[in-house]
């Protein structure tokens, strides 16, 4: 083709027809310039879809993932209402000087179980090292990164209750732990005890506030999936322009019907004791 060029440049030139062999450069520059054009436009097209199967890739693995999570949430619930409970029932048995029972002992095992479930980060942290951005989604990464982010900043809020508790608590007033069992070696010695009576309180406190951060937890993991099926479909249509407040809204509304359940179960405790 080059040749077949030169060839035309040559006879042009050898005929002495100027004005014909400028237009003719002309020309040829044009197509050399519109060729270079669609190279890069296809190798553009090639490089966004390129990135867009990599986008997708991070989208399906992100559900995956996140999905898995909402199963450990669900149970990290039930194991801080529990914790709850049993230290708000051990602190009325020495509020009110009650009665020990056998039924105690797995009371004063559970109060220890205070601790969210941190999430998987594999894909997140792939995603921050070759760039979040590749999303393409503002609302999206927000609600990703705070996902994750909560997760981390919570993970050691339980860490006090369980160190006073293993390293105070159980090795000093009791003669056996085994599970859902803690046996105490006197337990009017044990009600006796301030730093027994401060590890209570605690543990109600903190299992309470992470009861709150839970069920956040929960929503935003819920709102993320809804998110994120439809980026995997079609891309368009989000569900919420701002899915973080609509997450925060239902917060306070499961917060509320869950803090309601708690105080349910207290009163059917309270009668059944």
């Amino acid at each position: 083709m080059i040749k077949f060029f030169r060839k035309i440049r040559y006879n042009l030139m050898e005929q002495n027809k100027t004005g014909k062999y400028l237009k003719y450069a002309i020309g040829e520059i044009v197509l050399v310039v519109i060729g270079i054009l669609i190279a890069l436009q296809l190798n553009n097209a090639n490089e966004n879809w390129k990135r867009e199967k990599l986008k997708q890739g991070f989208l399906i693995e992100l559900k995956l993932k996140i999905m898995a999570d909402t199963v450990g949430l669900t149970l990290e619930k039930a194991q801080l209402k529990s914790a709850y409970l049993n230290a708000e029932l051990l602190q009325r048995v020495v509020k009110e000087n009650l009665p020990y029972t056998k039924s105690l002992d797995s009371s004063l095992a559970l109060i220890s179980r205070v601790s969210i479930i941190e999430a998987d980060y594999l894909v997140y942290d792939r995603l921050l090292n070759i760039g979040i951005e590749i999303l393409d989604d503002r609302d999206l990464i927000n609600e990703i990164i705070h996902y994750y982010e909560d997760s981390k900043t919570f993970k050691d809020r339980g860490d006090r209750v369980e160190k006073l508790l293993n390293e105070r608590i159980y090795p000093n007033y009791f003669t056996s732990l085994r599970g859902r069992r803690a046996v105490p070696e006197d337990f009017e010695k044990l009600r006796k005890a301030n730093d027994f009576k401060i590890v209570l309180d605690l543990s109600s406190r903190t299992s309470l506030f992470l009861i709150r951060r839970s069920i956040h937890r929960k929503n935003l993991a819920t709102e993320i999936l809804k998110i994120l099926d439809t980026k995997i479909t079609s891309d368009k249509n989000l569900i919420d322009n701002e899915p973080y407040l609509r997450s925060a809204r239902k917060d306070s509304i499961d917060v509320a019907n869950e803090i309601e359940k708690l105080d349910i179960e207290m009163e059917k405790w309270k009668n059944d004791n």
